[in-house]
């Protein structure tokens, strides 16, 4: 008999106590059975928010409510943006047919949108969701391991209502914040192959200088 052979991502699934086996091969499947699920799963806390961080993955670096994370191949930023989740702030983003995968999202009470760019021989992946974004560059290889650890991310956050409301009422948000637009996909931007020149120098610096334990923000699973 003959057999298909196919990429297939084998997911746990895990929500509250129980157990799911999903098998996913494509973009669409990992949003519906992973992004697009009610999960309470976290291991990472930060001031005003906390989620789930992959098993592999580590927390490097944090500036207000920025991360970067690292895994073993590849470098995520985290961008949070508490202030339009106070306000619920939203804003229209256009799919476009023109890259290799873009897809709007909304899910309930959550939206936002993926846009996954070729840039030569890698990918860079933009994914907003829940009020906050994550990017990552990465090669071909890694892409469906990538887009599965960040759906994850973005789909456990959590925010605390009572450590944003303290801040805000103390205007500590406005004055500590990084500017950032969650809302804008970097791909529209003028300086886009620029920024993507820049993060492929970070990652060949993260390659080259592997962070020492004092560089790792321990984080440790419920």
């Amino acid at each position: 008999m003959k057999k298909n052979i196919c990429l297939l991502l084998v997911i746990l699934l895990l929500t509250g106590c129980n157990v799911k086996l999903v098998r996913e091969d494509s973009f669409d499947s990992i949003i519906n059975t992973v992004l697009y699920n009610d999960t309470s799963l976290s291991n990472t806390v930060f001031d005003g928010y906390k989620f789930y961080l992959p098993k592999g993955a580590r927390v490097l670096d944090s500036k207000d409510y920025n991360l970067k994370i690292k895994d073993k191949d590849n470098s995520y930023y985290l961008y949070v943006d508490t202030i339009a989740y106070y306000y619920k702030t939203k804003k229209e983003h256009t799919e476009d047919n023109n890259i290799f995968y873009s897809r709007n999202l909304n899910y309930k009470d959550s939206y936002g949108y993926i846009d996954i760019s070729k840039v030569e021989d890698k990918y860079f992946l933009e994914i907003m969701y829940n009020y906050a974004k994550i990017e990552a560059y990465i090669d071909e290889d890694s892409l469906y391991d990538s887009f599965l650890d960040m759906c994850y991310i973005l789909s456990t956050i959590e925010f605390n209502d009572n450590a944003i409301n303290y801040k805000l009422n103390n205007k500590e948000l406005e004055t500590t914040s990084e500017e950032f637009d969650i809302f804008k996909a970097k791909k529209d931007t003028e300086d886009f192959l620029q920024y993507i020149e820049e993060f492929d120098k970070y990652e060949e610096s993260n390659n080259s200088n592997k962070p020492s334990d004092e560089d790792v923000i321990d984080v440790k699973e419920d």
